[in-house]
């Protein structure tokens, strides 16, 4: 998945999966500022606690609406931007 492949949901999808932070708060930033009002992002990360705490900071600092579930070792947030 990159940050331009369209996801079933509607949006785009980021996979951080085997990155260390701060790169997948960095990619994940790169790929909301990118992305037209109205559009959600699909992330997915194996980098917690670190990327489960940052990224989750941005959308609340950004006024982003987000929704986040744990498959495995897996973290899927879908970030909407207002």
């Amino acid at each position: 998945m990159t940050p331009t492949e369209t996801i079933p949901t509607g949006g785009r999808g980021l996979d951080t999966r085997g990155l260390l932070c701060p790169y997948p708060y960095i990619q994940a930033r790169q790929a909301l500022e990118a992305l037209p009002r109205g559009s959600r992002l699909e992330i997915l990360t194996d980098s917690e606690p670190t990327a489960m705490s940052s990224i989750p900071v941005l959308c609340e600092q950004s006024g982003y609406t987000f929704t986040r579930e744990k498959a495995g070792d897996v973290w899927r947030l879908v970030v909407t931007k207002p």
